[in-house]
């Protein structure tokens, strides 16, 4: 599905299956932001794209599914929150894979009956702060685990969000998927 980006400042509306409807009212904001006086501006260094969604699937199982694989629940980490149906939402939970210097790292946002996810590769610089340095390569990644775990690839949406964010690699798709006995 091709289409014009959501801009930070547009809502998205996904049907049950996970695709984009034509519906104007707009349900869920597709970035995450940690900042919330800021909210929704034009601060890009404050938010981060939804490149994921798992349907029909709550954040605890992709959690115990990406745990049973080696990921871990990081101790550090922003509280990331979206919008969704006129009210902020906190993510669920987060996991990583690799260490504080460098891994893949995963928010997890309950969507109804679905996982959001918020994936980004980051390494720590000579502060300890961490910087993006992609969001595809950490989608990949997630993807990877996930299958491996019996998830079903259900295709992406093209042009959910803008392209690189914040100036770092990505598409702007959301990768879709199921689990494995939907």
């Amino acid at each position: 599905m091709r289409g014009t980006p959501i801009p930070r400042n547009r809502l998205l509306v996904l049907d049950d299956r996970g695709y984009p409807t034509a519906d104007a009212s707009g349900r869920l904001w597709p970035y995450t932001q940690h900042r919330w006086r800021w909210w929704r501006s034009g601060r890009p260094e404050l938010v981060d794209p939804i490149n994921g969604l798992v349907v029909g699937v709550a954040p605890a199982e992709i959690h115990g599914a990406l745990t049973a694989r080696g990921w871990v629940r990081p101790s550090d980490g922003a509280v990331h929150r979206t919008w969704v149906d006129g009210r902020f939402v906190r993510m669920s939970d987060h996991i990583a894979l690799g260490d504080r210097q460098e891994r893949v790292h995963v928010r997890l946002f309950a969507y109804g009956p679905h996982t959001l996810v918020a994936a980004h590769h980051e390494v720590a610089d000579e502060r300890g702060h961490h910087v993006v340095t992609s969001w595809d390569r950490a989608r990949a990644a997630l993807v990877a685990a996930l299958i491996a775990a019996g998830y079903r690839d259900d295709g992406a949406i093209d042009d959910a969000t803008a392209a690189n964010v914040r100036g770092v690699p990505g598409d702007g798709r959301i990768w879709r998927a199921r689990g494995g006995g939907e």
